[in-house]
């Protein structure tokens, strides 16, 4: 299955994460069923990694990564 990944700062998400960061982001988006690739972006010495997910699934990763940046609870209901 040739899966179309694209950058989550695609869908206008302004990310600059550092390691740490990324690894939470990642971990945050596969618990959410989401497929996740993280790529060093070395031509964006600002931005260390960059994320990425299937397309069809790019909206949906972003509404998560936006709730998680404003501190509310994921969907699931599942304790932090």
């Amino acid at each position: 299955a040739d899966v179309n990944l694209v950058p989550l700062t695609e869908g206008g998400l302004e990310l600059e994460l550092s390691e740490m960061e990324t690894l939470s982001v990642k971990t945050l988006l596969e618990a959410n069923g989401i497929q996740v690739m993280v790529v060093g972006a070395s031509q964006m010495p600002n931005l260390p990694y960059e994320i990425l997910v299937p397309q069809s699934q790019l909206q949906e990763a972003i509404q998560i990564v936006k709730d998680a940046q404003q501190g509310l609870p994921p969907e699931s209901g599942e304790p932090a």
